[in-house]
């Protein structure tokens, strides 16, 4: 992912306004909008919060699609939900879902590609049984176990919308942070989700903003796209005082102070907050931290991973990364005939030592 604010600023025209009207300050927006602004609008993930906010007529049309959709992916969640139920599997909704069903006023004012999964690694099998009955197509991935803790499944209902899981087994992909929170943890202190359905259940808010600042530096390298800024504003704005040192306890433990304190500036930054920043512990150099340098190779990403791996777990990941299932090599590169595999491997190797020395 790139830095949207960065390559794609949000409007100055909407900075401003978006800030006081988050902030509960009588905003002064502008009495339209031009279709270069919308669309960067839209890239950040805040047209709805915009529409709703300030009624212009030019994002009614995208606000209105928005909820139909939201509408549709509710019905959706709620059948996978009752399926998994009968197969004895809890999942914890996390990222964008789990926000938008318990700290914004409405599910719709928060965008997503998709509804992100957490469970237990063992369920896994399960998992993949109960959506594949749904009628649900589990994409190919490049085989990296160790690389990819997901699984991605997606089906197309009669409206012609597409629904799309991502199944996680851990939190992130980077060995480094992948365990900073555990499914049976953050299931403990799960909170309940009764706008979804009366067992849904998500991580506690401590854990969800844990899960936010990582999510935002680790597999989007820091980048300053709004929802992702608003998502932490939201949550840092209703913790109470001890829930903030029992964040920067669980931060300090998981050695993902940096990263956290970073994300938590930039949100206040952008919407008047970041008081939480302020209280975060003192600490010498995080593995983690490494995430906010934009500078840095590819194959530095690569070492520290390795890193933080055994020594059998690398020696899998390197022939996992070397070596993709055949299937994933033919779609990948559009071959036809297995015949052609062998030069497939070959070139896929001079291309991800290439790609080693590019910045990342």
């Amino acid at each position: 992912m790139v830095d949207f604010v960065h390559l794609q600023p949000f409007p100055a025209r909407f900075a401003r306004p978006l800030r006081d009207a988050m902030n509960g300050v009588s905003a002064a927006w502008p009495q339209s909008i031009t279709p270069g602004e919308q669309h960067l609008v839209d890239v950040h993930g805040m047209l709805p919060i915009v529409y709703a906010h300030s009624r212009l007529p030019e994002l009614r049309e995208a606000a209105m699609s928005a909820a139909a959709v939201e509408a549709l992916r509710f019905a959706d969640l709620r059948e996978v939900l009752a399926a998994l139920d009968g197969r004895g599997v809890v999942p914890l909704i996390v990222k964008g879902t789990a926000l938008a069903y318990s700290i914004y006023p409405a599910p719709e004012l928060r965008p997503r590609g998709d509804t992100d999964l957490l469970i237990a690694p063992d369920d896994i099998d399960v998992v993949r049984s109960v959506l594949t009955s749904l009628r649900f197509t589990e994409r190919l991935t490049s085989g990296d176990e160790l690389g990819v803790r997901q699984h991605s499944f997606v089906r197309t209902d009669r409206f012609g919308v597409v629904h799309a899981y991502d199944v996680h087994l851990d939190i992130a992909n980077p060995a480094v942070v992948a365990r900073a929170l555990t499914y049976d943890d953050m299931r403990s202190r799960a909170m309940s989700l009764p706008r979804i359905t009366p067992t849904a259940i998500a991580p506690s808010l401590v854990d969800s903003l844990l899960y936010a600042c990582i999510h935002r530096v680790v597999h989007h390298h820091a980048s300053n796209r709004l929802m992702w800024l608003y998502d932490v504003h939201l949550i840092e704005q209703r913790l109470e005082l001890e829930e903030g040192d029992e964040f920067w306890r669980r931060a300090d433990s998981s050695r993902v102070v940096t990263i956290c304190e970073q994300t938590l500036e930039e949100a206040g930054r952008w919407f008047d907050g970041g008081n939480l920043a302020v209280a975060a512990p003192r600490v010498d150099h995080e593995p983690s931290a490494a995430f906010l340098d934009r500078d840095r190779r590819r194959a530095s990403l690569l070492a520290s991973e390795l890193v933080a791996l055994t020594w059998r777990e690398r020696v899998h990941r390197l022939r996992q990364l070397a070596f993709p299932p055949a299937a994933f090599m033919m779609q990948s590169f559009g071959a036809r005939s297995g015949a052609a595999l062998p030069w497939l491997y070959v070139w896929r190797g001079v291309r991800g030592v290439a790609r080693l020395f590019r910045r990342i």
